[in-house]
């Protein structure tokens, strides 16, 4: 290989960050202080739960990268919670030849390219199934703390972020707007009512559930 395809090559590799956070409140300030402490070349961001693999940020990772970049994450739950989830992503990530970087698992650098792989391979699989284990403990646990307040007749559920009486102010202005244009049938289509609340079709009809419900 000429020097001028080395020198090409070095050039369009990217170091890539990703960053997630479960939620909107929460927010992403230490993994992006480390995005910019490694000097990532770009960093794509979700906040959104890893339960699933349905995030826009993490598609739009997958979008941009090349082969010979890299990924970095700060822990590998920022992936997924899930151990199949995570495995899927890592053999992606393997496909296109991306390496990947997970800032809490020891680094192997031993010259031996196969080695180094088998041992985050094993690495992966190992904390993959301790992420999967710690979420699957941890729903139980909400479980059984649901079921000892049912039985107590404590139990009021989980408080609903669009309601008229929502602690979150936001959830509170998305439900006025959607009862004002419900009540007074101020709307071309249901489905434009959602884009224009930034709601999915399914969180927009179960608040008009609840509108209904509450003016019967």
């Amino acid at each position: 290989m000429s020097q001028l395809s080395v020198t090409k090559r070095v050039i369009i590799m990217a170091l890539v960050f990703y960053a997630r956070v479960s939620s909107k409140g929460q927010n992403l300030d230490r993994q992006l202080a480390r995005a910019n402490e490694v000097k990532a070349d770009k960093i794509f961001t979700d906040k959104q739960s890893g339960k699933d693999l349905n995030r826009p940020g993490l598609e739009r990772m997958f979008g941009y990268i090349r082969e010979g970049d890299i990924v970095e994450v700060v822990s590998l739950d920022r992936l997924s919670r899930d151990y199949n989830d995570i495995q899927h992503l890592v053999q992606r990530l393997k496909d296109k030849k991306v390496k990947l970087i997970v800032d809490d698992l020891p680094q192997t650098n031993t010259g031996n390219e196969l080695v180094d792989q088998f041992m985050l391979d094993m690495m992966v699989n190992l904390m993959g199934f301790v992420a999967q284990n710690e979420r699957t403990k941890i729903l139980e646990r909400q479980r059984q703390g649901i079921a000892e307040a049912k039985r107590k007749g404590v139990y009021k559920g989980r408080p609903k972020k669009y309601a008229a009486q929502s602690k979150n102010r936001e959830g509170r202005l998305v439900y006025e707007k959607v009862y004002d244009a419900i009540t007074s049938g101020n709307y071309k289509s249901k489905a434009q009512l959602a884009r224009e609340v930034g709601l999915s079709r399914q969180q927009l009809y179960r608040i008009i559930n609840q509108i209904n419900d509450q003016n019967k």
